[in-house]
């Protein structure tokens, strides 16, 4: 098709100029935001619950996994494991990662341990900062934290206010809350919603209509609106698959469908992920509504294991190129795979495949429904892995923080 029949149609030219806006937002917004030195999220999204019954850990276990918000990582100490190395290119997520750990390590009690980690409006976190834990922290961890924003207040500060409520997604998240609440949703009735029925009652007649809202719907479609929220290219064209078109409406209505499974179909006093999406903080006193890093029942094993959290800075196949064979008991990927085209995932399974000890597991999450392997990972050390669909699909049924399509475990045979 030659420019000018593309450009006699309107439609077309129009579609040509939002797509043109929306790759430039995406670049200008999104890529910065991208540095490695920026805190991108202060919590995992992902339910360590469901990891761990995934993964069934042993003690001794040598787990490799992504950083992320450390929420994951630091649960899994809890099953006595030799070695958790958290791998991230970022260093503000390693940053985080370490002054939690350290935090269960050198905070008096448990109590200092969830007003440090958990409680909003806590000023005398920046003593315990100050007396347990700057001193413990490694020189580039300090670094990160004593570092002065643009307010010129160090970024340590963040624990006397709000700690979820920092990182570029989570400004992302409010503001799109802020946006729902201007069109009308109440997420404040929804906070009192007593059982599953009202919960779904509440979100029919309070949230769903501003999800609806054409204004809404419009910024939903736009990429550079996705990018901000976290999804990159790949992750969107994965949710397009998923519904099998290749039209930005239907993603945005498969995106409302996986915000009322978060939102409808677990008790939201009990489901800390959903209590973020509403802008509930923490609840202090419900313990099986707490990440269960931060639960009271776990927490002298964390303390007892916490220095074996390992964080590096690196990229993870160049991490597990480092590694001996058939030293690695876990992998967990979490949406990692999302991110990579074909052959990188190729090369990244090779070195899985070299790292992986008998028994090894495989953890993944994804935004798609599909495995998101290429054939000719199938064709080649895939053969060497199994995996239980039903097992699957029901770990996938009770992960609360629902906005993953799919959930896999590969098992080495």
């Amino acid at each position: 098709m030659n420019a000018k029949a593309f450009f006699h149609s309107k439609t077309n030219l129009n579609a040509f100029k939002t797509s043109y806006l929306d790759a430039f937002l995406a670049r200008q917004f999104f890529s910065s935001s991208k540095k490695k030195n920026t805190l991108i999220q202060s919590q995992t999204w992902a339910d360590s619950h469901i990891d761990l019954l995934a993964l069934d850990l042993k003690p001794t276990a040598n787990i490799v996994t992504i950083a992320a918000g450390a929420c994951h990582a630091l649960a899994y100490l809890s099953s006595k494991p030799a070695a958790i190395h958290c791998i991230d290119e970022n260093s503000a997520q390693l940053a985080l990662l370490e002054i939690k750990a350290k935090a269960l390590i050198h905070l008096p009690d448990y109590d200092a341990v969830l007003k440090f980690l958990a409680q909003p409006h806590q000023s005398d976190n920046l003593k315990r900062y100050q007396r347990h834990l700057r001193a413990n922290l490694s020189d580039s961890a300090s670094h990160y934290w004593q570092k002065r924003n643009l307010l010129g207040r160090p970024r340590y500060y963040a624990f006397s206010k709000n700690l979820q409520e920092h990182g570029y997604y989570n400004t992302s998240l409010r503001a799109l809350r802020f946006l729902l609440i201007q069109l009308g949703a109440r997420f404040d009735r929804l906070r009192q919603a007593s059982d599953l029925a009202q919960q779904n009652y509440l979100f029919e007649q309070d949230i769903l209509p501003a999800l609806q809202n054409k204004g809404f719907l419009f910024l939903m479609r736009r990429r550079f609106i996705l990018n901000q929220l976290g999804f990159n290219p790949n992750q969107i064209n994965k949710l397009k698959n998923t519904k099998q078109q290749a039209n930005q409406a239907e993603l945005s209505q498969l995106l409302i469908q996986r915000l009322r499974r978060l939102l409808c179909d677990f008790n939201i006093t009990e489901n800390h992920f959903a209590q973020q999406v509403i802008g509930t903080t923490y609840k202090i006193q419900q313990q099986q509504s707490l990440p269960l890093y931060l639960q009271r029942d776990v927490f002298p094993q964390l303390r007892q294991y916490a220095h074996r959290i390992y964080p590096h800075q690196n990229r993870l196949i160049d991490f597990l190129q480092q590694q001996s064979p058939q030293s690695v008991d876990a992998f967990v990927l979490q949406d990692h795979l999302d991110y990579l085209g074909s052959e990188d995932i190729q090369n990244l399974w090779q070195q899985i495949n070299r790292c992986a000890a008998p028994g090894a597991k495989v953890l993944i999450r994804s935004l798609g429904t599909q495995l998101p392997l290429p054939q000719i990972v199938f064709q080649s050390e895939y053969a060497s892995w199994q995996t239980n669909s039903l097992r699957n699909k029901e770990l996938q049924s009770k992960d609360r923080c629902a906005l993953y399509g799919s959930l896999f475990v590969l098992e080495r045979k």
